[in-house]
């Protein structure tokens, strides 16, 4: 092979980028970050190859699979995996290898300290992480917080809304995969506790079931309403269920249709869907607890107090979260939430206003993304001052 056609060195990108997970929408706007900084990326797509289910623009599409048949040289490069910390590849390796993960309880799963040894540095998303993994084995040197974030100019206030049937005068939204820690029953308990059948409110749920693909959401609400909560569909406010994907483009008029967005989840590393809801201005009730507090308080949202760190249940739907803590959102003060944002538009349009800007100088995804940039070439820097001190350049 001649020396015009070695590989670069560049960024050997491990994660997923397909799909609409909340990993995958990180990525994306690292990797357009990269693209645009004129960084050498290949891109190594983890699940999904391709974007079968068109959900991407046409340009990022093309852009996405240009890095994958990219190369770089893995010797002479960074080896970056933005994966759960079970999911680790460690039988590959760079000059400098980073891991970029996250959890969502008080804990991590067993396995990960030891994963998380093997790299040079672990990125995670919150200082909630960060306090966390260095609580439960990770080497505090090697950890570093960088933040995700959302692309306003795609989220932003003024959408043409989705339309939604037999959505009513105000509409609260959800938006979650469906799971235990995503807090559904809080949120339907709450709901259906305090709003009558006959007020002027819906409840739109766009949930996927990616973990639980063989799940009949419809059915279970359901049963959860007549046997745990001992009414029927037609005795509560409409609940409009929304089950599967969205084109990207068609997620901020979801958030358009929407007067309030609320999630009582029992844990988040970072809680993308809360950053989209502020972005688009709109009212957002969120958990007192979790990644989620670098960007929410008082000022822009409205919190749901919790009624403590206790042990996940033992019929848990995920494994993974055995053994460990989280947060349990009280269903009586999201009750007054919702009812208050209900209420007083007025004052939860002014939450969200000061919600927008946050989103915009703090946490835009073109600046976030820039900050990966900057973090990738001062690696880069150094993985070749290690090569020229060692007499390989």
């Amino acid at each position: 092979m001649t020396a015009s056609n070695v590989p670069p060195a560049g960024i050997l990108y491990h994660a997923p980028v397909y799909g609409a997970s909340g990993y995958a929408d990180e990525n994306l706007l690292v990797l357009m970050a990269l693209g645009e900084r004129g960084l050498p990326v290949q891109l190594l797509a983890r699940g999904r190859q391709s974007d079968s289910e068109k959900l991407l623009p046409v340009e990022m599409r093309r852009e996405l699979a240009r890095m994958q048949q990219s190369r770089v040289d893995p010797g002479r490069s960074i080896f970056y995996q933005c994966v759960p910390g079970n999911d680790f590849n460690l039988d590959m390796a760079g000059r400098c290898n980073i891991g970029r993960t996250t959890f969502e309880t008080d804990s991590i799963p067993d396995g990960w300290a030891e994963n998380c040894a093997e790299f040079d540095e672990i990125w995670v998303p919150s200082e909630f992480n960060r306090e966390t993994f260095a609580r439960n084995g990770v080497d505090e040197r090697k950890l570093r917080v960088m933040p995700e974030g959302i692309d306003t100019g795609l989220f932003h206030p003024g959408c043409t809304p989705l339309p939604i049937p037999e959505r009513r005068g105000f509409a609260f939204l959800s938006v979650f995969d469906w799971q235990q820690r995503k807090g559904p029953d809080v949120l339907l308990r709450a709901f259906a506790d305090e709003f009558q059948a006959d007020e002027d409110v819906s409840l739109v749920l766009k949930v996927t079931t990616i973990n639980h693909p063989w799940l009949d959401v419809e059915a279970w609400l359901a049963w959860f309403l007549e046997r745990e909560l001992h009414v029927s569909l037609d005795a509560v406010p409409p609940i409009i269920l929304l089950n599967g994907l969205l084109p990207r483009a068609d997620l901020p008029r979801l958030y358009a249709a929407a007067d309030a967005f609320v999630l009582p989840t029992r844990g988040e590393g970072w809680g993308r869907p809360y950053g989209e809801a502020l972005a688009c201005e709109r009212p957002v009730i969120a958990t007192r607890w979790g990644g989620q507090l670098d960007f929410l308080d008082d000022g822009n949202s409205d919190l749901i107090d919790i009624e403590g760190i206790v042990p996940t249940p033992t019929d848990l739907d995920l494994e993974v979260f055995a053994g460990h803590a989280w947060a349990q959102p009280s269903v009586e003060h999201l009750r007054q939430l919702m009812r208050h944002v209900f209420r007083h538009p007025e004052e939860a349009a002014a939450k969200a206003h000061r919600g927008r800007r946050d989103m915009v100088e703090k946490w835009d995804g073109r600046r976030v993304a820039s900050l990966f940039a900057d973090e990738f070439e001062r690696l880069l820097d150094g993985v070749a001052v290690r090569q020229v001190a060692g007499g390989k350049a």
